[in-house]
């Protein structure tokens, strides 16, 4: 993700209207069976920071071949649905 964040927020923001629905900054809706709350400004910027973070972590052990810690692709997807991306940038993305 680019470290553009009003973009990179506006763009979550389309996404979580457009699939979650249209809700205050707060308010839980339903993203892939899972409830998921609109995030303010702030808080998106800290789990993009996470996700990359994560993504980093995850990068390092594939390229050196190491196995993969099932808690980190877990902690992933996790923080995917938090941001409502629709596809990975790490993991394989799953037909759902």
């Amino acid at each position: 993700m680019p470290t553009d964040y009003a973009l990179e927020f506006e763009r979550y923001t389309q996404r979580f209207v457009r699939l979650v629905g249209d809700m205050q900054p707060g308010q839980y809706g339903r993203y892939r069976n899972r409830l998921v709350p609109r995030l303010t400004a702030p808080q998106f910027r800290e789990r993009v920071e996470r996700y990359m973070a994560l993504g980093e972590r995850f990068t390092a052990m594939m390229n050196a071949g190491d196995t993969i810690d099932d808690t980190l692709a877990v902690e992933l997807r996790s923080v995917e649905v938090e941001l409502v991306l629709e596809k990975s940038l790490f993991l394989p993305n799953l037909e759902r």
